[in-house]
């Protein structure tokens, strides 16, 4: 089954309509029907919005691994999520970047090591300077 048959179902199991599905998460129903006849492919805030608002399985809806909503085990990103939004006072677009920033496998790899840097490993803040002065090159 294809990410637009997927669209649908889910669309038939929450009983919405394009329409409805698109003011419940700030999006066009033009955009929502263009994902339903496989013209495009949904975004990271379509994406984001079925997470928040009704807690879907995102590997499910893209790759039909799984379950169409999230386990009670994957219930803490949703949680996690709303909390970092609330604690820090993130704007939508700010959470964005900030969920992109963590999707990716080079930030990811640079938070750990100011993990492992506030445990001490002096390799990991050598490595992390090691970093941010390529970062600088190419940026700075």
């Amino acid at each position: 089954m294809s990410i637009c048959k997927r669209i649908k179902e889910l669309k038939s199991v929450l009983k919405m309509t394009s329409s409805e599905l698109g003011i419940k998460l700030n999006i066009p129903a033009r955009t929502i029907g263009s994902y339903e006849r496989g013209e495009a492919q949904p975004g990271s805030k379509f994406l984001n919005a079925l997470i928040l608002e009704f807690g879907v399985n995102i590997n499910w809806l893209l790759s039909g691994v799984g379950d169409m909503f999230i386990t009670k085990k994957t219930q803490f990103d949703i949680d996690f999520i709303a909390n970092l939004k609330e604690t820090f006072k993130l704007s939508e677009d700010e959470l964005k970047g900030l969920i992109d920033i963590l999707e990716t496998d080079a930030s990811r790899d640079m938070i750990l090591k100011f993990i492992q840097i506030k445990q001490g490993n002096k390799e990991a803040l050598d490595s992390l300077i090691y970093n941010l002065q390529g970062i600088k090159a190419i940026y700075g």
